[in-house]
């Protein structure tokens, strides 16, 4: 069986001034156990001091021969200035995607940042889409994109890490924007264990409904590798705040798609289903679909920011064709 490596946060500020050390760490999901499991945290149109955001969004997930981990900020809005640090960032969405992958006893790494949109100090940020990207911002802001930094057993992928230095060159501020990590320990068989039969899916970002309206979720649910039936989401929308409290049921409608069943609440009980489909990294042609007794219902494609993923730790063999979905790995990087 192998040991499990995982932890991904959507937003971690820390400042380090003359009079002021405080830290502001969002959705962070904290580190995955040895023996695997999932752990996910959201937030849903977070509105602070320093910093807003429509979705901060994490997520770390371990079974069977693979772990994948997945971070989410969208809408982000971030302000120092009133703190005494002259540092403004904003981005449409910045996203990190990790995943670890024993196959035949050798470790595979993986891991893609996706970031639209992204200002700092006023100033459009050019992305490459290569790994560990860095530009020097007025000489004491230090800016690293898409940063990987790989160990023999992990990849940590960070979308965005802004370093302020003071006038003695000292850090006074750090800003990481979206940071997921995955690694393995491979089993002393050809690829561990098999779990018990898991099909689940993790996901966040928005979409425009055919209103125009923009909508912002959080979701996760299905039937995880502990065998139990469990799920939450949380959606904001205009005029709607739904959060959905138990998974009741949870359907497979082909290789791509699953649609689940909630208890929820729309400003009373209701009941929603949730359609959703991971059609391949890095999200944007992914789809999200709501309706609710309440009489509540949206649908999109997350093009302009988010991801489905879906997971199905069922088998441990590298040849098995089952896998279904994205699966957290599209796309990647090869380590």
């Amino acid at each position: 069986m192998p040991s499990y490596i995982g932890s991904a946060t959507a937003l971690d500020v820390s400042l380090n001034l003359l009079l002021l050390n405080e830290r502001i760490v969002l959705s962070d999901t904290g580190e995955l156990d040895s023996s695997g499991g999932s752990k996910d945290e959201s937030l849903i149109n977070y509105q602070g001091d320093v910093v807003q955001a429509s979705v901060l969004h994490a997520t770390t997930v371990g079974s069977g021969n693979r772990t994948d981990s997945m971070a989410i900020t969208a809408g982000l809005g971030l302000d120092l200035t009133s703190l005494g640090v002259d540092l403004t960032t904003s981005a449409k969405v910045l996203q990190a995607v990790a995943s670890a992958e024993c196959t035949n006893g050798s470790l595979h790494l993986s891991g893609y940042s996706d970031i639209l949109g992204l200002t700092i100090n006023g100033m459009p940020i050019n992305v490459s889409g290569e790994p560990n990207q860095t530009l020097d911002i007025g000489g004491l802001i230090k800016v690293t994109i898409n940063e990987q930094v790989g160990t023999d057993n992990s990849l940590t992928v960070t979308a965005l890490r802004v370093e302020v230095l003071g006038s003695l060159g000292t850090p006074v501020a750090e800003v990481v924007v979206s940071r997921a990590e995955a690694g393995l320990i491979c089993g002393s068989g050809p690829d561990g264990e098999c779990p018990p039969a898991a099909d689940f899916v993790t996901g966040g970002g928005f979409f425009n409904d055919d209103y125009g309206q923009r909508v912002n979720f959080g979701m996760n649910g299905g039937v995880f590798p502990s065998g139990e039936l469990k799920g939450r989401f949380n959606l904001v929308a205009p005029g709607h705040h739904i959060r959905g409290s138990s998974v009741v049921d949870y359907r497979i409608i082909d290789a791509t798609t699953r649609e689940l069943d909630y208890i929820a609440d729309d400003s009373g009980a209701t009941f929603c289903t949730v359609t959703v489909a991971d059609n391949g990294e890095p999200g944007r042609a992914d789809t999200f679909g709501i309706s609710c007794d309440s009489g509540y219902s949206a649908s999109g494609t997350l093009s302009q920011g988010g991801n489905i993923q879906l997971h199905k730790p069922t088998s441990c063999k590298a040849n098995d064709d089952s896998k279904g979905g994205g699966n957290g790995n599209k796309g990647g990087k090869k380590k």
